[in-house]
């Protein structure tokens, strides 16, 4: 299902279901950004009741293994369960609500200990052991009450997710749209180079939504726009296609293969545009392509057919080295928001992935993450688990992550200026952003 953001007429907004409700698609109320009952809102009735990515499955390999997930007051422990299976529990003993796991590690012998009273439990949750037992009423021990409580779990694109809503729809039905979408790109393939992260002073919101737009890319990344400024730089190329789903998700679709900077050559923006990202990231492109393109420097192509060239050298350099790259996708660009707070900036068989989300209960900060992901060969040795980095400090990040960070922590002091009232939104370039809070109003208005 695609949604087509479109502004409501004069006179004819929509009565507020909640303080800061949007009644006009094109305006988002500044408070959205730092009023603590808005926060509180999110808090209770989006974050409990939505699918929301909890970990990487490369994170937990083996039986036991387990990871804890925050998010505002809850920690949940995703635990491998067995090779095929995983597990999502709320971290507290059903004895005196004990924390049973903290940050990483490894259920021994397929028991989860309580550090506290021992108590223990299998990894399927089922209770296997109470101290001291006789201690207790019957009516406390019976199974069910025993059983460690569980989210809804599902798994997708490499990734677990979890809901804590037991009547939520399944995660299949939650992600259509961008699930078909996104299916080419081969995100279950990947495994990560890097996993950083920083604390930004800004709501989860601002922060997330540097990332669903290409209409600042003019100004704010000049390596990436070639130094074209204002309508020089065409922003229809890369950042005006978006389809946009029920479910909040919403991706880009391909633009017809022009150049966004006039004058310029395919082949000149191409290169130049890796160039910049791999010295601005080192994720979306990386060592393997840019030996690729040194590998056609001495190579007589024609200008406007030098992507096809650097695909099929990608694509014949992949089938050589076992790298189980998928086909092209026709359909997307790959870049996209799963809704709520996730985005993915593909290519070449790697991508860029971030996660953010609340910073405990300030409203005006945030955890941002960055996985760096990419398609390895087949054969390579099985991985560690991927360790997280950080908190990293902005000025030590990459040139264009950096650029971003500092766009978003002068957007937030921007809101509380006095007759700040509303954020302006393109429904064009801006759609996935559009798209996400009418969603976040949906569950809000519950």
């Amino acid at each position: 299902m695609t949604i087509h953001a479109e502004p409501q007429a004069p006179g004819r907004a929509a009565t507020p279901a909640f303080p800061h409700a949007i009644t006009d698609p094109s305006l988002v109320p500044v408070e959205r950004y730092f009023d603590r009952e808005f926060a509180r809102r999110e808090k209770e009735k989006l974050w409990p009741h939505v699918w929301q990515l909890a970990c990487r499955l490369d994170e937990i390999l083996r039986p036991g293994d387990f990871t804890e997930y925050r998010i505002n007051d809850q920690s949940i422990l995703i635990v491998r369960e067995t090779a095929d299976t995983v597990k999502a529990y709320f971290n507290a003993c059903r004895h005196r609500a004990t924390a049973l796991g903290n940050g990483t590690g490894t259920f021994h012998g397929g028991q989860i200990v309580c550090p506290y009273h021992g108590w223990r439990w299998n990894l399927d949750g089922s209770n296997s052991y109470v101290y001291a037992q006789r201690g207790f009423t019957p009516a406390c021990l019976t199974p069910d009450s025993l059983r460690l409580r569980e989210c809804r779990v599902g798994t997708m694109f490499g990734m677990v997710f979890i809901n804590m809503d037991p009547l939520a729809p399944p995660l299949e039905t939650a992600m259509a749209g961008i699930a078909q979408a996104l299916a080419p790109i081969g995100f279950e393939r990947m495994r990560v180079r890097w996993w950083r992260h920083l604390i930004i002073p800004a709501n989860w919101k601002m922060a997330q939504e540097a990332f669903m737009e290409a209409y600042h890319v003019m100004q704010a990344h000049p390596s990436l726009s070639m130094g074209a400024a204002d309508d020089d730089y065409d922003i229809d190329v890369l950042g005006g296609n978006f389809e946009c789903f029920a479910g909040g998700h919403a991706h880009l679709r391909p633009s017809d293969g022009s150049v966004p900077v006039p004058g310029m050559s395919m082949a000149d923006y191409f290169t130049q545009f890796n160039n910049a990202l791999y010295v601005g990231t080192d994720a979306y492109a990386t060592d393997r392509e840019m030996f690729l393109q040194q590998s056609l420097a001495t190579r007589d192509i024609d200008p406007d057919e030098y992507p096809m060239a650097f695909f099929g050298a990608l694509y014949e350099y992949a089938a050589g080295a076992g790298i189980p790259l998928p086909p092209p996708a026709t359909d997307t660009t790959g870049y996209a928001h799963i809704f709520p707070n996730m985005t993915v900036l593909p290519a070449y068989g790697n991508s860029i992935v971030y996660r953010v989300r609340p910073n405990g209960d300030d409203p005006e900060s945030c955890l941002f993450e960055v996985w760096a992901v990419q398609i390895p060969a087949d054969g390579d040795d099985e991985p560690d688990p991927p360790v997280l980095e950080g908190p990293i400090e902005v000025e030590d990040w990459p040139q264009i992550f950096k650029e971003d960070f500092r766009n978003i922590t002068a957007q937030q002091k921007g809101v509380h200026t006095l007759g700040m009232q509303n954020l302006v939104l393109s429904g064009r370039y801006e759609s996935m952003i559009v798209n996400s809070h009418r969603v976040i109003d949906e569950y809000l208005s519950r």
